[in-house]
């Protein structure tokens, strides 16, 4: 069965994707034949269309030199993540067309706050400006124009995929749920943010074939650099709860 897939953001979050993914290849070997992803979701649509296996990319990034991500208070930001830019280079991620199966990034133009769904050139500035969150990191440049974090406008890009001939599915690790913020003036802000991303999200649910949202992810921070391997156990076990659903819809798609 091959299927196109739109990865939500989420920071490290995202890891339960590539988890969940895992499952679905190794047990049913599912295809992924083309891929769209916002933030953090824009990270992991990009190491696997470059080849890795979600294990692989698993390792990579509890490995990766996040320490050279530094301050960058003055202009206007905590961090200015630009020289990451190198290695993801190193690891192979290059351009769009190095690519091994179609795949779009989403980005948000910090000038005007315009969607753009990207297939085409630099593929890690495009992913660095992806996941460029204000105002945690810095506007990215790319091709010419400034942009932040893709999921602002669209955290979960099934748009680009319109097109393409394969089951759609969409994996959502941000689970629509605000009870657990307190009435404080943070909890109330927290809460805001998040109905606002489940706006976002609730008008790209209908373009998917096949949904899944990971429940348990809302526990872990966006950085929560520790917890990647728990994170990604989360998505493998979801995984295995659906599998009967996903046999189903593997006898009815090939």
């Amino acid at each position: 069965m091959k299927i196109a897939l739109a990865l939500s953001g989420g920071g490290a979050r995202c890891l339960a994707q590539l988890g969940y993914i895992e499952i679905l290849q190794e047990r049913l070997g599912i295809e992924i034949a083309a891929l769209s992803g916002s933030s953090g979701g824009a990270i992991a649509t990009a190491f696997l269309a470059a080849g890795y296996t979600s294990s692989e990319i698993l390792t990579i990034l509890q490995t990766f030199p996040f320490h050279k991500i530094r301050f960058n208070i003055h202009r206007g930001t905590l961090f200015c993540h630009e020289r990451l830019y190198g290695e993801l280079r190193t690891l192979g991620i290059t351009t769009f067309e190095a690519c091994k199966i179609p795949i779009f990034i989403t980005l948000t133009d910090y000038e005007n706050s315009r969607t753009h769904y990207v297939h085409s050139g630099d593929l890690a500035r495009a992913v660095l400006a992806s996941s460029a969150l204000l105002p945690l990191f810095c506007p990215i440049e790319f091709e010419g124009r400034h942009y932040i974090d893709g999921g602002i406008t669209d955290n979960l890009p099934l748009s680009p995929l319109r097109d393409q001939p394969y089951f759609k599915v969409a994996i959502n690790v941000n689970p629509p749920d605000v009870s657990r913020f307190g009435r404080g003036f943070l909890g109330n802000y927290k809460r805001a943010c998040y109905m606002m991303l489940g706006a976002n999200i609730a008008a790209s649910i209908p373009l998917a074939d096949h949904y899944v949202v990971i429940e348990g992810c809302q526990k872990f921070g966006i950085l929560e650099r520790r917890s990647f391997a728990t994170i990604y156990e989360l998505g493998k076990r979801r995984a295995l709860e659906d599998i009967k659903v996903w046999e189903e819809l593997c006898s009815k798609n090939f």
